[in-house]
């Protein structure tokens, strides 16, 4: 097929720019002839919390990109619509997160709608984290003409079910499994050493943008019940902070752990990412909100054990051959034990690329057959 995506691409940061990187590649290895329409712009300043938007280390995707689209300019709207027409495709892929691009999707939707392409719309939030009823109206609004959605978890189906048109096919299949960053080739020993991480200790990983809604907060006191239980485990922060980075630096004190955790609050480039994976014993995941975590299947591709909270677990999360534990939301108590208990050393010689590669095909026969998947 001939298919279209839209959406962010490196060097943008983030996870959704991985996933589209990791889409458009996979798609393209399965004979697909693709091209992707990516931002010239993603957000004002004013509005990213972040240092930058960009990660000048990441590697170039190999799909053909152009860097047309962006939120607020009606000159790059009808650019974007432009390359999409003289592509001729057989499949727009479009992706939607947030409702900050609620006028530029609601265009660009009725354009294609108007001149009868086929198009997908790939949901991965149907409204922002820590989203208000204004949130809600903007998703409606925006996605009122498309008739075709493909979602990652079925509680993610529900939520759009409540806000697009009643006759909308929507399909889910789950989050793939991601393998995103080089290897270094070290030894767990080296890459710690080259980290500055305690080298016995077993070590549990936090890794992203830190937001209330990820639950850092609970994962802390739960690191204070480990110490009362005189545990070795270290937890790893690494990630920019999207709030204020006193609050936890405050429950650390409280909580008497500084020993017990390293806070790595910056972004982490792509060229140095992999290392903490690398590092890592386990991966824990304490979300208080959300669907979905693209931080959860990047530490799948490495094989790491999970740790994590009921609101993010799918069905690929439920079949990873290395084990998961599933605690309550919140349940502080409950994520202390499963931390403790999991870190008995798990076998990780299962062939995670077989199964890496059976993530993908999944959704990928989603989106352009709608086979393998549920629909809502």
């Amino acid at each position: 097929m001939k298919i279209v995506m839209i959406g962010p691409m490196p060097p943008y940061r983030g996870g959704i720019a991985r996933f589209s990187a990791s889409l458009a590649e996979h798609l393209l290895d399965m004979g697909h002839d693709v091209e992707v329409v990516s931002f010239r712009k993603q957000y004002p300043k004013l509005l990213y919390p972040g240092k930058s938007e960009k990660d000048g280390s990441q590697s170039i995707s190999r799909v053909h990109t152009e860097f047309l689209f962006s939120p607020l300019n009606l000159m790059d709207w009808y650019k974007t619509f432009r390359q999409i027409q003289d592509f001729q495709p057989d499949l727009i892929i479009y992706q939607w997160w947030t409702t900050f691009w609620a006028a530029a999707t609601s265009w660009l939707i009725h354009k294609i709608a108007k001149a009868g392409l086929n198009a997908k719309i790939l949901i991965h939030n149907t409204f922002p984290h820590e989203s208000t009823w204004l949130d809600k109206k903007l998703t409606a609004w925006a996605l009122r003409e498309a008739v075709s959605f493909v979602t990652m978890t079925d509680a993610e189906s529900k939520r759009l079910r409540a806000v697009v048109n009643p006759q909308a096919e929507i399909i889910t299949a789950p989050h793939p499994v991601y393998r995103q960053f080089p290897s270094s080739d070290l030894s767990k020993v080296e890459v710690r050493k080259k980290l500055g991480l305690p080298l016995e200790a077993q070590i549990a990983l936090f890794f992203g943008f830190v937001r209330p809604y990820k639950g850092l907060n609970i994962l802390l006191e739960a690191m204070g019940k480990l110490k009362a239980q005189a545990s070795s485990i270290h937890l790893v922060i690494a990630g920019e902070f999207w709030q204020d980075r006193a609050i936890y630096e405050k429950q650390i004190a409280e909580l008497g752990i500084h020993d017990m955790v390293t806070v790595r609050a910056e972004y982490i480039p792509d060229s140095e990412a992999g290392l903490y994976f690398e590092a890592a014993d386990i991966f824990v995941a304490p979300y208080l909100d959300g669907t979905q975590s693209g931080s959860v299947k990047l530490a799948m591709g490495y094989g790491l054990p999970l740790v994590l909270t009921d609101v993010i677990v799918d069905r690929i999360i439920l079949e990873y051959p290395i084990g998961c534990q599933v605690v309550p939301t919140g349940d502080i108590i409950a994520l202390a034990t499963a931390m403790r208990n999991f870190l008995t050393g798990h076998d990780t010689t299962n062939d995670i690329e077989v199964y890496i590669s059976d993530s993908w095909n999944k959704l990928i026969s989603t989106i352009t057959f709608g086979h393998n998947a549920k629909v809502n």
